[in-house]
């Protein structure tokens, strides 16, 4: 004979990220049929696909944690959960899809590629506040907040997590001191940028957005990024080697990741508008295609490597 364990009203921390994450894969796989027969109109777009991911998202997330189907998305209702206010009744459509928002838009925009201009203006700013701020406010109450159990969007909207068919018990505030940390986080993401701006004004980093940029500009680039650093490597039958690099990912409006001459002519734009790449041992060139819906993602890469003496001699 088995004794039953006794549920509290408030679900678990491995209980919710267990749901979540069944919730990740239904939204995964549903990213990845789309991306059957959409790649190259998802490649078009760009950034812009990750609007695609939170929209459909919102859909997901918005609908079914209201009271439309009783608080519950797929992932809940497998481990009989549900979203609740404090009366512990499902809230409404429209307070579900303002809870989502708060909780997806930091993920969504965090990796999504901004251009040099609006990372280098005004824009930095909210758009920090925005990510980090709401990224590492709703992981820290995720962790620690274990009285109420609720992360940054069930505390602005008045929702709980909890365990389908259990009574309501009573609950405790949120510590004050939780609340406090979330206004430092909100305000160190808030300050960063402008340490983050002069560091990009000043070298080596002035010159590598100037290459970026440059890369950005050829017609069969995207986007591209560029950094520059060394590797070692050492066995016991060799003496110890460090190979300096500058690299390079870039991603293509068409799938030509193995065209070597297109990486030989974007190698060329880095040593012209790099000149410390000449006195790298390597530079790389990665042709990347391929998409990121955030809710999903596909990329192809083939990396090419050039000696930059000998590039700069062959022209």
């Amino acid at each position: 004979m088995t004794e039953e364990v006794e549920l509290k009203w408030i679900s678990g921390f491995w209980r919710r990220i267990g749901a979540l994450f069944i919730d990740t894969l239904i939204l995964g796989a549903t990213g990845l049929v789309l991306g059957l027969f959409l790649e190259s109109f998802f490649v078009q777009i760009g950034a812009w696909g990750r609007l695609v991911g939170f929209s459909i998202a919102l859909i997901y997330f918005g609908v079914m944690n209201s009271s439309i189907t009783g608080g519950q998305t797929i992932g809940k209702k497998v481990l009989k959960l549900r979203v609740v206010d404090s009366k512990n009744v499902p809230i409404s459509l429209g307070k579900s899809i303002i809870r989502y928002f708060i909780l997806g838009i930091p993920f969504s925009l965090n990796g999504a590629q901004f251009s040099n201009e609006a990372m280098l203006s005004f824009l930095m700013y909210p758009l920090s506040l925005i990510i980090f701020g709401g990224l590492f406010s709703i992981l820290y109450l995720y962790i620690f907040n274990r009285i109420t159990r609720q992360s940054l969007h069930d505390l602005v909207v008045g929702t709980y997590v909890v365990n389908a068919n259990v009574e309501q018990q009573e609950l405790g505030k949120v510590w004050s001191v939780h609340l406090i940390i979330v206004a430092i986080l909100f305000l160190a993401a808030a300050v960063v940028p402008a340490f983050t701006k002069q560091l990009a004004q000043s070298e080596p980093f002035k010159g590598m957005l100037e290459v970026q940029s440059a890369l950005s500009n050829n017609p069969s680039v995207a986007y591209a990024t560029i950094s520059s650093g060394s590797s070692t490597f050492s066995s016991t039958n060799e003496e110890t080697k460090t190979t300096t690099y500058v690299s390079s990912q870039v991603f293509l409006r068409a799938d030509n990741v193995s065209d070597v001459e297109l990486a030989r002519r974007l190698a060329s734009i880095v040593i012209a508008n790099y000149p410390q790449a000449l006195q790298k041992d390597t530079v790389q060139i990665t042709l990347t295609y391929g998409y990121d819906i955030g809710i999903a993602s596909s990329w192809s890469n083939h990396a090419h490597n050039f000696n930059p003496r000998e590039l700069q001699s062959a022209e």
